[in-house]
């Protein structure tokens, strides 16, 4: 039973190191996509193009855990109140997060199953 344990626990580290570098690679490109959505799709009309050149999506890992994180923010003080005054009308981050997020988890959610399905057939070693 040890065994056993033993090597699953051994095949388990293997597929994360080897999945760690595909998901950073698909994290960034995540991030750069929904900073890229925010600025082309925002609500306001630019005056200055202050708001619009504020907009960021920061992607931050933990060691710890291996979990991925991307931030969307404004670089504007007054960029909470494009996002939460006038009833939200001039509002992106919110809808940014609601209309690609759940994309973002299926998509991983099925890239993780390909690379479970080829580690256990031998094809990613």
């Amino acid at each position: 039973l040890d065994e056993n344990r033993n090597q699953v626990k051994s095949r388990l580290t293997r597929m994360q190191q080897q999945y760690r570098p595909i998901l950073q690679a698909y994290m960034v490109k995540k991030a750069q996509e929904m900073e890229q959505y925010m600025k082309s799709n925002h609500p306001w009309q630019n005056r200055t193009g202050n708001a619009e050149r504020g907009l960021s999506a920061k992607l931050t890992s933990s060691k710890a855990q291996y979990v991925q994180t991307i931030t969307l923010a404004h670089g504007v003080p007054y960029g909470v109140y494009l996002e939460y005054s006038m009833e939200r009308r001039f509002a992106i981050i919110e809808p940014t997060m609601r209309l690609m997020g759940p994309r973002i988890v299926d998509d991983l959610s099925m890239q993780l199953g390909m690379f479970v399905g080829m580690t256990e057939k031998g094809g990613a070693k």
